[in-house]
């Protein structure tokens, strides 16, 4: 009777499993909202705790953490479709400029003029993309707005019941064999550090990017001549540090280039030599693959190749994916097989 309602056991898991990999067809299309909204809850939920022990009042707590959440995106979204046309105009500003610029330094060094020709045309074509991608960023709004809705609702729904769904999986799990039970327990503790790992890492490493832009791009104004905006700059580098690998250079490649083609060429190359060494490959070489292992207690290849080759293979969602999935099979190699053997 034991072993047959054992078996029952594992066969409704079975169904359960076959049932969720369904689900993910039916939701592959919005994963990344899913995904990114599980983490945002995941990081609300934290924060919540740290916020809440100062307060020591927990609606107080939600209403600020949903807020500010809420606040910001709305904020960016108002501001890019009230600005866009802006955007495009000073994009083709830029373009017309750049293009003059060429052929200045085209007659000064006596460049051929086929050069010049294949120059001013990539310009145009890159100015031309631009300008499309922009477009077609404005009338995919509604799908955008469909995604940030779903990845909102899961964030806070997440946010809101991930206690109560902790302790019903865990209530679940509970009635597994032990040997199973300690394997299913273990997997999802391994999940909850490594995702508090994770996001301290980024934070970390977004802090310390944005501190020493905000030193270089001051020390580059000392030896050329101040740069606008320097803390504002170096606030948006350490955002789009949270994103690896090519967020950054998003931001310093345009103010470089525009610095390095409209007359300030000295402090142009530093901005662009800088931001190459100090905000793409230090952080990917050196900085989150220290930093990661210190808070993940792993070996810095695994982080390093996490971090990398989970946003260039899995896109936004690997962001996370890719150190959890390379962590989990790991600790399931290293730790698992045995019991799964037993």
């Amino acid at each position: 009777m034991g072993e047959e309602n054992l078996r029952f056991k594992r066969e409704i898991l079975g169904v359960a499993f076959l049932l969720v990999l369904g689900s993910l067809l039916v939701v592959y299309p919005f994963l990344d909202s899913l995904i990114l909204g599980a983490a945002t809850a995941y990081l609300l939920r934290f924060t919540h705790q740290k916020l809440n022990k100062k307060l020591k009042n927990d609606i107080l707590s939600s209403i600020i953490v949903i807020s500010s959440v809420m606040g910001t995106i709305l904020i960016a979204l108002f501001l890019f479709i009230n600005n866009f046309y802006d955007i495009l105009y000073s994009l083709n500003i830029f373009a017309q400029d750049l293009q003059q610029n060429v052929n200045n330094i085209v007659e000064l060094l006596q460049l051929p003029e086929n050069f010049r020709a294949q120059v001013i045309g990539f310009i145009g074509t890159l100015s031309v993309g631009l300008e499309n991608y922009l477009r077609s960023t404005l009338a995919s709004i509604p799908m955008v707005m469909v995604h940030l809705g779903i990845y909102l609702v899961t964030a806070i729904y997440l946010y809101k019941d991930g206690g109560k769904i902790k302790r019903k999986t865990f209530h679940v799990i509970e009635s597994l064999p032990n040997e199973e039970q300690k394997i299913a327990k273990t997997l999802i503790t391994s999940i909850d550090s490594i995702f508090r790992g994770i996001f301290l890492t980024q934070f970390t490493v977004a802090v310390i990017i944005g501190i020493m832009t905000g030193i270089g791009f001051y020390l580059i104004g000392l030896v050329t001549s101040p740069i606008a905006f320097t803390l504002f700059w170096a606030l948006v580098i350490a955002i789009a540090a949270l994103l690896p690998v090519i967020a950054g250079f998003m931001v310093y490649a345009p103010l470089g280039l525009y610095y390095l083609l409209f007359g300030e060429p000295v402090k142009g190359t530093l901005i662009l030599g800088f931001g190459t060494l100090v905000v793409n490959i230090l952080p990917e070489i050196f900085l989150r693959p220290y930093i990661g292992a210190k808070q993940l207690n792993e070996h810095p290849l695994i982080i390093f190749v996490g971090f990398i080759a989970g946003p260039l293979t899995l896109g936004l969602k690997g962001i996370v994916l890719g150190p959890v999935l390379l962590i989990l099979c790991k600790e399931f190699i290293l730790n698992y097989s045995e019991l799964v053997s037993s």
